[in-house]
């Protein structure tokens, strides 16, 4: 996960930038393909200045007599230029800026892929969910699991650690109730310290491992000890 994260820490900015650059390319080339050729008149007033340009001039003059004018394609304002190049800085700065630490890059990448859990099923009114999410919090909240990265951006840079958290998550579809631990759980010993917070519940409980990617399953909402569901 460290060298991922390393990884997408460099290569994702250069990306971006990479695509505004393309976007405001194809852009520009857009706006310039719609407007109509310059025409430079020939041969007092020609704009064709340089040494080889008046040699190509000369040349045309020679194939083409009865020329008049020549067609010049447009090219892009300066402002254009520095607009994209602006745009282009930008898009690097605010990658860098908003990328996030390794402890939760690792926490976002874990929820997309998925990860081993133990997934607590229990079948009762919906409004006795959160009651029971409470009463069994002192348990659940044990079951998150904490996520620590150390990494060193440069050489010469004071190595970094981060911390992250990964929730316990919680799952309701009419009078079911999931709640998925953060980590492997044994079943055995969750079911009897469930058992012992509230044994009526816990005799309609079903217990089995799995695995879960919350961001990708739909219905997984993280759960706090302190926030109602």
């Amino acid at each position: 996960m460290l060298g991922l994260y390393l990884f997408v820490r460099l290569a994702l900015p250069l990306l971006l930038a990479a695509l505004v650059a393309w976007l405001a390319a194809r852009w520009i080339n857009a706006r310039l393909a719609a407007q109509p050729a310059l025409k430079i008149p020939l041969p007092a007033h020609s704009l064709l200045d340089r040494a080889a340009a008046q040699h190509r001039y000369r040349r045309l003059r020679r194939r083409r007599p009865n020329l008049t004018h020549l067609q010049v394609s447009p090219h892009a304002p300066r402002s254009w230029l520095w607009a994209t190049t602006a745009a282009i800085v930008a898009t690097l700065v605010a990658s860098v800026v908003l990328m996030p630490e390794g402890a939760r890059f690792q926490q976002m990448v874990e929820s997309v892929i998925g990860y081993p859990a133990t997934v607590i099923e229990v079948t009762l009114p919906a409004g006795r969910h959160d009651a029971l999410l409470q009463q069994w919090s002192p348990v659940l909240v044990q079951t998150a699991r904490p996520i620590s990265l150390r990494y060193r951006v440069g050489r010469t840079a004071t190595p970094r650690e981060t911390h992250a958290v990964m929730p316990v998550h919680v799952r309701r579809y009419g009078n079911h109730l999931q709640i998925a631990t953060a980590q492997p759980v044994d079943g055995a010993r969750l079911r009897a310290a469930l058992q012992g917070l509230d044994a009526r519940a816990t005799e309609a409980t079903v217990i089995t491992q799995t695995r879960i990617a919350p961001w990708r399953e739909a219905g997984w909402r993280a759960w706090a000890p302190h926030a109602a569901e």
